[in-house]
C-alpha cells in the first residue's frame, strides 16, 4: 500500500477544488471590460465600452430593499460631487423594475446615473451578489478593486486615474453566487408582478 506524502496530499486537494469548479465570489483584480447590459432610468441603452475609454468607472450595485445599500448613497453622491470635473462616471445599477426605482428615488435621491439591469445580466457579468458592492474600473476597463462603498474615496478613484492600484480593503463576495442569483430573481419576479417591466 502506497502512503500519500503531504506534497501528494497538496496535490488532490488541489485538485479536487480545481475539478469542483465553484463560482468566484467577486471580480478578479485586472479583468477586463465585464458586460454592460442595462439601460439608464430614462430608458437608453447603457454606454459602451468604447465611449467609456480614457474614464474611471464606478459600477455600483445595489437594490432598494437593501439597508446597507441604502446608507451609502449619501456617501456616493458626495463622491461623485467631489469628482465632477475628473475623468469619472458613476453608475448605480439595481435590477428592479423602474417604476420601482422612481417611487424609491422621490425619497432616496441619487446623484449618480441610474442603471437598470436586464435580467440580471450585469450582476452576473460583474458577479455583484453581495450587494451593496462597488467595481472600481480603470481607464482601459480593466477591474483596479472590488469594494464595499464605505471603502471608496476620491483618494482611491483618483489613484486608479493616475494608473496605480489602490490599496483599499476587497470587498470578500458572496459565497453562494447561485443561491444569490436565484433569490434575486425571485424577487425580480415579484417586483415585475407588482411593477411591470416599465
Amino acid at each position: 500500500m502506497r502512503i500519500a506524502t503531504g506534497w501528494t496530499i497538496s496535490l488532490m486537494l488541489a485538485a479536487s477544488v480545481a475539478g469542483s469548479e465553484a463560482p468566484p465570489h467577486r471580480l478578479a483584480l485586472g479583468a477586463t471590460r465585464p458586460q454592460l447590459d442595462f439601460r439608464l432610468l430614462d430608458g437608453k441603452p447603457a454606454p459602451s465600452w468604447e465611449e467609456l475609454r480614457g474614464q474611471v468607472v464606478i459600477a455600483d450595485f445595489w437594490a432598494t430593499w437593501c439597508e446597507p445599500c441604502v446608507a451609502a448613497i449619501p456617501h456616493l453622491n458626495e463622491l461623485r460631487k467631489q469628482l465632477a470635473s475628473e475623468r469619472v462616471q458613476f453608475f448605480s445599477i439595481t435590477y428592479e423594475p423602474p417604476a420601482k426605482v422612481r417611487a424609491f428615488l422621490v425619497k432616496h435621491p441619487i446623484d449618480t446615473v441610474v442603471g437598470i439591469d436586464h435580467d440580471l445580466s450585469t450582476f452576473s457579468s460583474f458577479i455583484a451578489w453581495g450587494i451593496p458592492m462597488s467595481v472600481v474600473l480603470d481607464r482601459d476597463g480593466k477591474v483596479a478593486a472590488v469594494v464595499n462603498p464605505k471603502h471608496l474615496t476620491a483618494e482611491v478613484i483618483r489613484s486608479v486615474l493616475a494608473g496605480k492600484v489602490p490599496d483599499v480593503p476587497p470587498h470578500p463576495g458572496w459565497d453562494d453566487p447561485p443561491g444569490a442569483a436565484k433569490y434575486f430573481r425571485e424577487q425580480l419576479e415579484q417586483d415585475r408582478a407588482k411593477y411591470g417591466n416599465d
